[in-house]
């Protein structure tokens, strides 16, 4: 029996290191200073996400959002690399999202979306910041079917690709959940500032577009789509430009501190 565990331990640390070693984004890679975001749009395409009272989308909210998110950033940053997993109405996959991030050498990956109650919940109201839970990843799938009614769970996510992910994150997170804490009470606090949306707080979820980007990960549940006051400041392009201006901020603040930090290091 020893001997089987030994020999299993050794192929998992065997496997982490040549994952490792192949990432081009792994933490020894990574530049002490952010140059790269990479802001996903939620959903897409034939992924419409939740639908709101009056029928709109998730998926045609979040996307201005992020586009505004951009600019924001690209008139304040002319040395900084900014990428959207998606700039149109198009469908990528959850495992690709964080492919794209590891392949842009992401240096803080902000993924957008909205919300909505479940039938047996009350009413809710305001914006939810989620960090990953490595232990919460197998709920993944019910997460997804929960938001979207339109179409049949279509992430093709074998056995092998969980396991290897999950090595991968479980080492990522021990080298950046502080980042994720920290960049998520930042914004936490612009979002009370800068939106007329009250904070539902932190909270920790498997969602798996979160699982394989290596670096700092957030996803940002922006309001309830299934609140009637929610929806319509969630639509209006007052809202959405607040809402882009407040995760703008929260990045500003958070690549000083990051910089400084690291510069130390240097």
């Amino acid at each position: 029996m020893r001997r089987i565990i030994l020999i299993s331990a050794i192929l998992i640390f065997s496997l982490a290191y040549i994952i490792l070693s192949n990432n081009n984004s792994s933490p020894q890679n990574k530049d002490n200073r952010i140059f790269t975001v990479i802001i996903d749009a939620g959903h897409g395409g034939k992924d419409p996400g939740t639908t709101g009272l009056s029928g709109i989308y998730e998926k045609n909210i979040v996307l201005p959002i992020a586009l505004k998110l951009k600019n924001n950033l690209a008139k304040e940053y002319d040395d900084m690399k900014i990428v959207l997993t998606r700039d149109k109405d198009e469908f990528i996959e959850l495992k690709q999202r964080g492919k794209i991030a590891n392949s842009e050498n992401g240096n803080l990956f902000v993924s957008i979306h909205c919300n909505a109650r479940k039938s047996e919940e009350n009413d809710k109201s305001g914006f939810e910041i989620y960090l990953l839970d490595l232990n919460r990843v197998d709920e993944a799938k019910s997460i997804t079917l929960e938001e979207n009614k339109f179409i049949a769970f279509n992430e093709k996510i074998d056995s092998a690709y969980i396991t290897q992910n999950k090595i991968l994150a479980s080492i990522y997170q021990q080298a950046y959940l502080g980042y994720s804490e920290r960049f998520s009470t930042m914004i936490e606090t612009e979002m009370i500032k800068g939106t007329s949306l009250p904070s539902r707080g932190h909270f920790q979820a498997g969602f798996w577009v979160l699982l394989s980007a290596s670096m700092p990960t957030l996803l940002v549940e922006c309001g309830y789509l299934s609140n009637k006051t929610d929806e319509e400041y969630l639509k209006s392009d007052k809202g959405q430009e607040e809402i882009a201006k407040s995760i703008f901020k929260a990045i500003r603040y958070f690549k000083m501190d990051y910089d400084f930090e690291n510069s130390l290091m240097e």
